[in-house]
């Protein structure tokens, strides 16, 4: 179907809802899912706007937040308790592009998951796999963020992704990217998150991965 980019520009994207995993790349159906977690964005900040999304450009909702074991829920199963804890803290942490890991509750009723490389290869409607329609979103981010910052930032392809789906459905996309137009230039790891609703693409921020800590 015929979609379109926040600033006007329509663009041929086909989506279908994906696998909402965190540790692993089986299927949900007939498995236990994790009871809700709390909801690391605040649910009155949509990132915001997204009609307005020039006023949510390269602002991140996760700027200042910080993780308190006290807002944690209690679970009568330890194991599951400790998962539950890593997975505030990393999501805040990392500020939603934490990568798959088995210390994550593999099930969760919502929140932040990762895209299983299941779901990145799979055909989506319109013939495109799951990695394309991310990086398709990802290129919008980079346009933005050339256009905006006057840089010549490359996409080159996807590393991974996660997303809090939804009706307005948000992805948290690394990937990788050359800095200008030379096929030598290093490839460096960047960050896009973007918000997706009822076809639209809205780029929220493009920038350089921060360095490993």
């Amino acid at each position: 179907m015929a979609t379109k980019s926040s600033d006007g520009e329509k663009k041929e994207i086909d989506t279908e809802p994906m696998e909402t995993s965190t540790g692993a790349e089986s299927s949900l159906l007939g498995k236990r899912k994790l009871e809700e977690t709390h909801d690391q964005e605040d649910s009155g900040e949509e990132e915001e706007e997204e009609e307005d999304s020039d006023s949510c450009w390269e602002k991140d909702s996760f700027d200042g937040r910080e993780y308190h074991p006290s807002d944690d829920s209690e679970y009568s199963d330890e194991i599951l308790q400790e998962k539950a804890r890593y997975y505030n803290r990393t999501v805040i942490e990392t500020k939603g592009f934490f990568e798959s890991s088995n210390k994550l509750p593999l099930y969760m009723w919502g929140g932040i998951t990762v895209v299983s490389h299941r779901d990145l290869e799979k055909k989506m409607y319109g013939g495109i796999t799951g990695r394309e329609f991310i990086g398709n979103m990802a290129c919008e981010c980079v346009e933005k963020h050339n256009r905006r910052n006057n840089k010549n930032v490359k996409f080159e392809r996807v590393l991974r992704a996660n997303f809090d789906p939804g009706a307005k459905t948000k992805y948290y996309i690394t990937f990788a990217a050359r800095e200008s137009d030379s096929p030598d230039a290093p490839l460096v790891e960047y960050q896009a998150k973007v918000v997706w609703s009822a076809g639209i693409t809205y780029p929220i921020f493009c920038r350089p991965a921060p360095p490993q800590g």
